[in-house]
């Protein structure tokens, strides 16, 4: 390889007769700068059912399905009153999200994976649901208490996480619902695994849930 100096010293001649260049070289360092490939598709981020655990028999939920599963996780049915407004959960993004849903009909308990892209920052979701450990939701003429414990963040290889244990109990007679849910966020990617049951008490299948969200996470660190 020539170095910088040599190069200079090389004494090039252009002769305008013949446009002959002699006793030079030219080294250019470094490398062409390939376009930014297209992102992969949000429905290639998510778990397949599958991967589901086998008590959990899955299916990935069409567009309707997923609103509806987005709204269980937040605890609030679309069209609710939220007291105080500051705890409303942020609009849900059915379109920009996708989600398979596993059920156990021994117990009642199903597991929820969703994946949202673009998401905004999980820090304010955490920062409001830190502030909102209990309000009160309003449908049709029914009304519901929320409560919302915080739990350890999740150790998985994300930029944030955040974990929590929320009851819905309606104020008339009616089942009890409860949901565990772990989060993760990835660049503009947010991915959730959650484990629901309404009706009696019953213990969170948390074993399931670790093992589907970590299962999760890989998957949109890996594809994203």
């Amino acid at each position: 390889m020539v170095n910088t100096r040599s190069w200079w010293a090389c004494g090039c001649a252009l002769v305008m007769a013949s446009t002959m260049l002699t006793g030079c070289a030219r080294v250019v360092t470094g490398s062409a700068r390939l376009a930014d490939s297209a992102p992969v598709p949000i429905t290639q981020l998510l778990i397949e059912p599958a991967r589901f655990p086998p008590r959990y028999p899955a299916a990935v939920l069409d567009g309707t399905a997923v609103y509806r599963a987005l709204h269980d996780i937040d605890g609030v049915a679309a069209g609710s009153v939220v007291t105080p407004a500051e705890c409303a959960p942020p609009p849900v993004a059915a379109h920009q999200s996708v989600a398979a849903e596993g059920i156990d009909s021994a117990t009642a308990s199903s597991l929820i994976v969703t994946v949202t892209r673009p998401a905004p920052a999980l820090r304010k979701r955490g920062e409001q649901l830190r502030r909102c450990a209990s309000f009160t939701t309003a449908h049709s003429g029914a009304r519901s208490d929320v409560t919302v414990t915080m739990l350890p963040e999740p150790p998985v290889d994300a930029d944030d996480t955040l974990a929590v244990d929320q009851t819905v109990t309606p104020q008339a007679p009616g089942p009890v619902r409860r949901t565990l849910t772990f989060t993760a966020q990835i660049g503009d990617t947010r991915v959730s695994a959650t484990w629901l049951h309404q009706g009696e008490a019953e213990v969170p299948d948390t074993a399931s849930l670790h093992t589907l969200f970590n299962d999760a996470v890989v998957k949109v660190r890996r594809s994203a």
